[in-house]
């Protein structure tokens, strides 16, 4: 299986994460990440970004596999932070070193056509800067604010003033943190913890609600079937990319047209590939007796440890922590 996919795949290691009940995991962790929703002060959120950093350093997970969580919202998190930071007006306006970071700017036809060549540049040079498509993109935004400033030999389309708050810097680095923290305990959860185990563990915390007689089981095995299947199908997408790329199709080439028409002669195949699955993981599951809503037998019965009652002492203090510093308006 591709070694770059990680939402979903299990890594195994011999850490106290790993060792945990899939319940006080599944438990513990979804509580961490609301208590971090509640959180608005940076020093606390700081405080947490370090509680989060040593958790994943001692499951003795590779950083890669954190980091490589973070890949695919990479853009959306510099854009949400440059957001913030330009349009965020609350507080007072930042000074540095006596000069006041507030700037008029002038869109001219001639800067606008510019910006516009800078960013087909950027859109059909994936290859070249395909490993610094995020710092290519905040110089582009950076030039595109430079040239506002300099070029005024055309006429002026509109002109607009953006200041830099103090408050602004702030706002996009408590959304950067509460992001890369939210994100990182997912992937604790899906790297430390195997899809049979994460299965167990949802089943076993539904379990109170079977007079209810809701179907947890069902509910517990379509998560954990969805789960298993991400990193199957991106496997299976990668193998798709490499076929339709020895047939000399390049993704990063060609007119917008050509590039839908490539995109859905992935999509098509990719479909079609998981019904297949889809069917033949319902015959297997047929063929070995699974009748939905019936009780099982467990290979393995889940049963609490002293590091899962410590684990939800931790917990329980952490929400204390948050409930008393919202209480006092402290964070």
């Amino acid at each position: 299986m591709n070694s770059k996919m990680v939402f979903g795949q299990y890594v195994n290691a011999d850490s106290w994460v790993h060792r945990l009940d899939p319940r006080t995991k599944i438990i513990s962790l979804f509580t961490m990440m609301i208590g971090i929703f509640l959180i608005n002060n940076l020093f606390a959120l700081l405080a947490c970004f370090a509680i989060v950093l040593i958790i994943v350093l001692s499951s003795k997970i590779p950083l890669t596999k954190f980091l490589s969580s973070f890949k695919m919202v990479a853009m959306l998190l510099v854009f949400t932070a440059v957001f913030q930071i330009l349009f965020n007006t609350k507080g007072d306006i930042l000074i540095i070193n006596n000069i006041v970071m507030s700037g008029k700017f002038k869109l001219t036809v001639l800067s606008l056509v510019i910006i516009i060549l800078l960013l087909i540049a950027y859109i059909y040079s994936g290859k070249i800067i395909k490993k610094f498509r995020v710092l290519t993109f905040i110089l582009i935004l950076i030039i595109s604010f430079y040239i506002q400033t300099k070029i005024n030999v055309t006429p002026v389309i509109f002109e607009y003033r953006i200041s830099l708050h103090e408050e602004a810097f702030n706002s996009a680095l408590k959304v950067l943190l509460r992001v890369i923290n939210l994100i990182s305990l997912s992937a604790l959860l899906t790297l430390s913890t195997k899809p049979t185990d994460l299965n167990s563990g949802i089943e076993g915390i539904f379990k109170p609600f079977k007079f209810m007689k809701s179907q947890i089981s069902i509910f517990a095995m379509m998560i954990s079937i969805a789960l298993r299947s991400i990193p199957t199908l991106l496997n299976e997408s990668q193998k798709i990319l490499k076929a339709q790329a020895s047939r000399g199709v390049d993704f990063n080439e060609g007119k917008l047209k050509d590039k839908v028409n490539q995109i859905i002669s992935l999509l098509v195949p990719m479909f079609v590939i998981s019904y297949k699955k889809a069917e033949d993981l319902a015959n297997a599951m047929e063929a070995r007796g699974y009748i939905p809503g019936d009780d099982r037998s467990k290979l393995e019965v889940l049963k609490y440890k002293t590091s899962d009652i410590l684990s939800y002492i931790f917990v329980l203090l952490f929400i204390a922590f948050i409930v008393i510093g919202k209480i006092y308006k402290v964070i």
